[in-house]
C-alpha cells in the first residue's frame, strides 16, 4: 500500500495539469481542480492505509475503534473545512488539506496500534507468498473493478454532464454522487462488517450459524433498501438543498435528477450484498462478475446509450437500470450456488 501509494502520489503530482484536462475540466475548472487533485495525490499512501486498516480492525475483533476513528476523521475534516475556507480564505486548498487531515487520522493511529498490538493482528517482517498474495489478488478482484469503474463512471458523467449542461451540470451530478455515496456507504458498512462472519462460519462449516447470518443479512438488506429509496424520495430536496442554494440552476438539475436516480436504491444494496458475500465465501469470480456486469457493463452501456436518447433524463436512468439489471444477475448466482454453501 505505502509502495503504490507513492508512486500514486508523485506520478499524480507530476502529470497533474493534463490528468485533469484529459478528465474533462474547462478552462473555468481547471485551476481549482489541479490544486485539489494534488493535494490529494500527495496523501495517496494515508488513504490506502486508511481504507487497509478498517479492514484490519474488523479482523482484529474492533469495528468499533474503526468506526470511531473513522467519526473523528470526518468531524475533522467537516470542522477544518470551515476554518480553512471561511476564515482563513483558502478556497478549495483549504477544502483539500481538510480532506487529507482526515485521511491521515486512521493511517497515522493505524500504524501505531498494528506497531504495538500483540492481540491478533501485528506489524511483523514481511513474507512474500506468491500462491497467497495470487489468491488474494484473484478474490479481491471485485472490489478493485468496482472502485476502478467508480472513477470511470464519474468521468463519463463529468463529460456528458457538461455536454448537455455545463459546469452546473457539473455540479449537479457532483451532488448526486456525494449522496449516493452517502446513502450507500450503510450497505458498504454492512456488508464489510458482515463478510468476516460469513467467512468465519463457512470456514468452520457451521451451516446452521451461516444460514441465520445470510437471513438476518436479507432480512436488513431488504429493509434497508425500502427506506433509503423511500428517504430519497421524500427528503431528496433536502438533502440537495445542503449542498445548493435552493431556486438555482444547480439546485433544479439536481433535485430532478435525485427523485429520478433515487430508484437504484431499491437494486444497490442487494447487489453490494451480493459480491460482498462471494467474496466472502471465496469465489472471488462471480464476485467479479456481479461487480464487472454491474458496472462496466450496465451502467456504462447505459450512458453511452441512454442520454443520445433522453438527453440530461438518460444520465440521471443510467444508474437505476444497471441496477436493476445486476440485481436480477446477482439472484441468478445465489440461487445457482445455494446448495453448493448451504447459506439459505
Amino acid at each position: 500500500n505505502i509502495i503504490v501509494g507513492a508512486v500514486t502520489a508523485v506520478l499524480g503530482n507530476l502529470f497533474a495539469a493534463p490528468i485533469v484536462r484529459l478528465l474533462g475540466a474547462s478552462d473555468l475548472l481547471m485551476s481549482d481542480c489541479i490544486t485539489y487533485m494534488r493535494w490529494q495525490m500527495a496523501f495517496a499512501p494515508a488513504l490506502m492505509l486508511q481504507i487497509l486498516f478498517q479492514m484490519y480492525f474488523i479482523t482484529e475483533g474492533r469495528p468499533g475503534l474503526g468506526l470511531f476513528l473513522t467519526i473523528l476523521a470526518g468531524l475533522s475534516n467537516a470542522v477544518l473545512d470551515y476554518i480553512l475556507i471561511v476564515p482563513l480564505k483558502l478556497g478549495v486548498a483549504g477544502a483539500a488539506i481538510a480532506t487529507v487531515t482526515g485521511y491521515m487520522i486512521p493511517a497515522v493511529f493505524g500504524l501505531i496500534y498494528f506497531a504495538v498490538s500483540r492481540k491478533a493482528l501485528w506489524l511483523v517482517k514481511p513474507r512474500l507468498s506468491a500462491a497467497e498474495l495470487k489468491e488474494t489478488l484473484i478474490n479481491g478482484s471485485s472490489e478493485m473493478v468496482t472502485n476502478l469503474s467508480s472513477g470511470i463512471i464519474t468521468f463519463l458523467f463529468n463529460l456528458l454532464m457538461m455536454h448537455y449542461a455545463g459546469e452546473d451540470g457539473v455540479a449537479a451530478i457532483t451532488i448526486i454522487q456525494y449522496s449516493e455515496f452517502l446513502l450507500n456507504a450503510l450497505f458498504m458498512g454492512f456488508s464489510q462488517g458482515i463478510s468476516p462472519v460469513v467467512s468465519f462460519n463457512h470456514g468452520s462449516r457451521n451451516h446452521a450459524q451461516l444460514k441465520q447470518v445470510y437471513r438476518t443479512a436479507m432480512i436488513f438488506t431488504v429493509a434497508a433498501s425500502v427506506t433509503v429509496f423511500l428517504f430519497a424520495q421524500f427528503a431528496g430536496d433536502t438533502v440537495v438543498t445542503v449542498f445548493a442554494r435552493r431556486g438555482t440552476m444547480v439546485w433544479q438539475l439536481a433535485s430532478h435528477g435525485f427523485s429520478v436516480f433515487a430508484m437504484g436504491f431499491l437494486f444497490s444494496g442487494l447487489n453490494i450484498f451480493s459480491s460482498a458475500l462471494f467474496t466472502a465465501l471465496g469465489n472471488g469470480k462471480v464476485s467479479a462478475i456481479i461487480s464487472f456486469v454491474r458496472t462496466f457493463g450496465l451502467i456504462i452501456t447505459s450512458l453511452l446509450i441512454l442520454p443520445a436518447l433522453l438527453g440530461v433524463d438518460g444520465v440521471w436512468l443510467a444508474i437505476p437500470i444497471a441496477e436493476l439489471g445486476s440485481t436480477l444477475l446477482s439472484l441468478y448466482y445465489r440461487k445457482r450456488y445455494t446448495q453448493v454453501y448451504q447459506y439459505a
